[in-house]
Formats: structure tokens, C-alpha cells, sequence
């Protein structure tokens, strides 16, 4: 295995890490405990290691032979096992004549065991990535005995996604004709998505079909190929939705053979994998939290015109708001419903913490006026959760009533 290692290692330090372009998550240069850096696949872990890897070199605090950049995916790398990580490090110091003082170590869970390994291992900086439900960052935790910190990376922020095309905004751009282009790039973003390269690619259909196949192939891995592509399409074509798992397992069992705890790993699976996330109702009661359907929302909207689904720009714009709340970190995030009413009103997120209501949102596709029936959902979850913070994020009107911020969204995504 240490010819292979002296291989991949060789490119590395002939090569360096190649350009990259800025994220606004930052990872420490020089973190006292290790950094696991989680995500779904293509949200760009392995270019914030570039990016990283460039600001320890900028910075002096090391040279290019006293980092050492490994990608477990490599074909070439196939089968390591946690015991062969001292000939990685061995073929490092036969090439480069020292110790790493760096480690990044990528995709590291298709090595097992690599905790009890770095554990005993740590006088380098190390810093993991995954994308697999290997890789959580509970899993993480318990490898690394608690002495790690995670850093979640998700698709481009709309700020990000700006700066990916070039785009600079004047100081006063929401009153010239700069605002018009944001709309344009906005509609981009919810219609093609947000994944990097995506942003970039002249063809962004074919890459997510490709980001699509990899879902299906590995991370849902658990079920043959068919029943993996039906569950994500399910899965797709209901965002920014109620989903019940009964109703999933239904449709999965009139064309598959196919269990209830399969159905069930495979809700997991999609979680944890950060392909699909599942928001709960708000409610102090756990029974009544676990009963009721939850909210859907995927990690990219790209995949919802690839896929045939139909697309709601309503819908694009609430999934956009979950995932920016999930980057800001603002808090838990549920969705509230009028308890006791079938068809009760409901408001689209609560942000909260320890199930203190800290502030209600609520989305809508308004250019001029919000419907009333937005509004009055908003007060009436302000009256029950004596929430301080109330807001509706349109598409572009602006303004206040009773207590209410109403706000564009290109202005709220820029905030």
C-alpha cells in the first residue's frame, strides 16, 4: 500500500492545491482540536480544504512539504484500512524528508476505524471530510472520543452564488438597475440551484443528472437501484411539503417489494446524507412532534427540473429560506400549525431555541401585497407563541404593518 500512498502523495506535492474561490465558511488555520467537515456531496468540502490549505500557505504557517492532502475516493487508495495510515504517513516523510505538520484527509470514512488511529496520531493539524452517513458529525464525535469540531458545508449561499458569477453590488443597488439583475440571478438560483460547480458549468442539467446518479448509487445505497431513484424523486417532487413516511411507503410498495424499516433507513439515509432534511411541527410534546407529518426540504432545487418535477417558485423560495437558516445556525427550526384544525392555518418556520419561539417566517411569492390569510397565520402564531419577531419574505415587496417586517428576499439572502 505505501507504493500506492508514495503515488498519490507525489502529485501533491508536485502539484499543490489547485485555485479556489472563497467560501464564507472558514475553517481555523490552526485548530486545536480536529475539524470534520461534513455535507452533501458536491456542496464544495473539498475546495474549502484548497481554500484552507492556501490561507496556511499564504500565511506562512507552513510550507507545501508539511501538508499532507489525501482523497480516499481515489481509485488507487482502494480498501486502506486504519492500519495503513502509518505507510501514508511513512511514504509522506520518504518523499517530502519531514513529518506532516498538516492532515487533510478526505472522504476519510471509507477508512475504518481512522478515529483510533488519529487519536493516537495527534501532534498534526488535522482536518476530515465526508459526505456519507459514516460521517456524521455525531459520528465524528464518537470517533474522535468528543475532540473534534464540525463545520457543516451546504450549496452556495445567494451572496456566495453572486460572487461565483462575478457579480459586484453597489452600495445602493436596490434602487438602480443593478436590482433587476439580481432578480434575474435570483430566479437563476432557485430554478438551476446552488451547488458550485453548477454555478459555473454552461451545462448545469447534465452535472446535477450526474450529482443525481451519485445519490442514488451510493448514499442510498441500502436498496437496488430502481427503488433508490423512485424514494428520491418521491422525495424531490414533494419539497417544501408535508411528507408522511406511511404515505411514501405506500407508494414505494404498489411497484417494489419493499419493508417498512427499509422505507424507514432510507428516510435516515437521506437525512443523513444531507439529500433531504425533515422539519417538525412545533409543539413541546414529543408524542405529537413524532405523529405529525413533517415538512420536506432537499438540499439543492436544481433537482426538481432535472428530475420532471413540477417547479413553484413559491416553493423554491421557502426551500431557499430553510437552507439559509440552516447556514446562519439561527436556531431549531420547525414549522407551527392552528393545533386541533385540519385545515388550520400554518406558518412556514419557527426559529426557536429550547422551544422558545425567537422568530416566526413566514414565505410567499408577493411582488405588490401579501394575502391576508399570510398575515392573519402570522398573528395568530405570534398571539399562541408570544413570539417578538415576525416576517414575511416576499418576492419583492417591502414594508411593515402591525408589527410585521415584510422583506424581499434577494434583500433578506443578502442580509
Amino acid at each position: 500500500m505505501k507504493e500506492q500512498f508514495k503515488r498519490v502523495i507525489a502529485e501533491w506535492l508536485s502539484g499543490g492545491p489547485p485555485e479556489a474561490l472563497d467560501r464564507e465558511v472558514e475553517l481555523p488555520p490552526a485548530p486545536n482540536e480536529v475539524v470534520a467537515v461534513t455535507g452533501a456531496r458536491r456542496a464544495g468540502k473539498t475546495y474549502l480544504f484548497f481554500s484552507t490549505i492556501r490561507k496556511i500557505l499564504d500565511r506562512g504557517l507552513a510550507s507545501q512539504d508539511e501538508i499532507l492532502y489525501v482523497d480516499f475516493e481515489d481509485s488507487r487508495l482502494r480498501g486502506v484500512r486504519a492500519q495503513d495510515l502509518d505507510e501514508m504517513v511513512e511514504a509522506f516523510v520518504e518523499l517530502a524528508g519531514k513529518r506532516p505538520r498538516y492532515l487533510f484527509l478526505d472522504e476519510v470514512q471509507r477508512v475504518g476505524g481512522y478515529g483510533g488511529w488519529l487519536r493516537r496520531r495527534l501532534n498534526a493539524y488535522v482536518y476530515l471530510s465526508g459526505s456519507t452517513s459514516e460521517l456524521t458529525p455525531r459520528r465524528v464525535a464518537d470517533e474522535m472520543r468528543g475532540r473534534s469540531v464540525g463545520y457543516e458545508v451546504y450549496p452556495l449561499s445567494f451572496r456566495e452564488f453572486l460572487r461565483f458569477k462575478g457579480v459586484k453590488l453597489g452600495r445602493y443597488f436596490g434602487y438602480t438597475e443593478e436590482r433587476g439583475k439580481v432578480l434575474s440571478l435570483l430566479r437563476e438560483y432557485l430554478q438551476y440551484g446552488a451547488y458550485p460547480a453548477a454555478a459555473l458549468s454552461g451545462d448545469r442539467e447534465r452535472l446535477l443528472r450526474s450529482y443525481f446518479d451519485s445519490v442514488v448509487v451510493r448514499d442510498l445505497s441500502i436498496v437496488k437501484p430502481e427503488v433508490a431513484e423512485y424514494f428520491a424523486d418521491s422525495l424531490i417532487c414533494g419539497y417544501s411539503s408535508l411528507i408522511s413516511m406511511n404515505k411514501v411507503y405506500g407508494d414505494l410498495r404498489s411497484s417494489f417489494r419493499v419493508g417498512k424499516e427499509t422505507v424507514s433507513s432510507l428516510f435516515d439515509r437521506a437525512e443523513e446524507t444531507y439529500f433531504a432534511f425533515f422539519v417538525e411541527i412545533f409543539d413541546k410534546s414529543l408524542r405529537r412532534r413524532r405523529i405529525n407529518p413533517k415538512k420536506l426540504y432537499i438540499i439543492d432545487t436544481g433537482y426538481v427540473r432535472v428530475r420532471g418535477c413540477e417547479y413553484s417558485i413559491s416553493k423554491a423560495m421557502e426551500n431557499a429560506v430553510y437552507l439559509e437558516l440552516k447556514r446562519r445556525d439561527m436556531g431549531d427550526i420547525y414549522y407551527w400549525k392552528e393545533y386541533g384544525k385540519k385545515d388550520g392555518r400554518e406558518v412556514d418556520f419557527v426559529v426557536a431555541r429550547n422551544f422558545s419561539p425567537l422568530e416566526l417566517i413566514q414565505v410567499t411569492y408577493a411582488e405588490d401585497k401579501v394575502e391576508r390569510r399570510e398575515v392573519e397565520a402570522l398573528k395568530k402564531a405570534k398571539e399562541e407563541l408570544k413570539a417578538k419577531k415576525c416576517t414575511v419574505i416576499t418576492w419583492d415587496y417591502e414594508g411593515e404593518e402591525d408589527g410585521i417586517k415584510f422583506i424581499p428576499l434577494w434583500r433578506w439572502l443578502l442580509e
